[in-house]
């Protein structure tokens, strides 16, 4: 079959060609028109999650997801480094007599926990991450006699955790203060 191009030419076209052109003309003339989005300017979000007050705001709360992720990675680097150089922290115990498990996973409870009360957006985040950084700094104080290089790690791991969890005091909600005049 030979049909006339737009500028004159002649181009082979076959029977196929032809039928796939009218099915989808066909296919696209039958599509149902797309739905209004939701998004639309003046349409209010009903997806988005109503803060209530003591939850942290989203921008807060993923910093101190981050910033509690890691801690769970620099305390697994302590971990790593105590086992590499053959040291041995008292939640670790020697390569030889390990600790129970439970001990030895002992450091990784809180920052785990709070990643975790975090993503569900849990009330009053920052002072549980505050409880948290303790918890570290005296899980760190068992090692200042053994080897104080992972100890001061293990602080300054503490510590860092601690200001983050402050930190995010900034993005912590409040409830609206209401005063009647009268």
């Amino acid at each position: 079959m030979v049909s006339v191009s737009l500028d004159g030419g002649f181009t082979q076209r076959t029977v196929a060609d032809h039928m796939l052109t009218a099915t989808l003309t066909l296919a696209m003339s039958t599509l149902p028109q797309p739905p209004v989005s939701q998004y639309a300017p003046g349409v209010p979000d009903t997806t988005e999650q109503v803060l209530r007050p003591g939850q942290l705001t989203n921008g807060w709360r993923g910093v101190f997801m981050v910033g509690w992720g890691c801690v769970v990675l620099a305390m697994a680097a302590v971990w790593r480094s105590a086992r590499t150089l053959g040291l041995s922290t008292w939640w670790l115990g020697a390569s030889s007599t390990p600790q129970f498990l439970l001990v030895q996973l002992l450091p990784f409870l809180p920052a785990i926990g709070l990643v975790v009360l975090a993503a569900r957006n849990t009330t009053f985040l920052p002072y549980l991450g505050v409880v948290g950084a303790l918890a570290l700094a005296a899980i760190a104080t068992g090692d200042i006699n053994r080897f104080s290089g992972l100890a001061v790690a293990e602080f300054t791991i503490a510590a860092a955790a601690l200001l983050v969890s402050v930190a995010s005091f900034a993005g912590l909600l409040r409830a609206a203060h209401t005063s009647s005049v009268g």
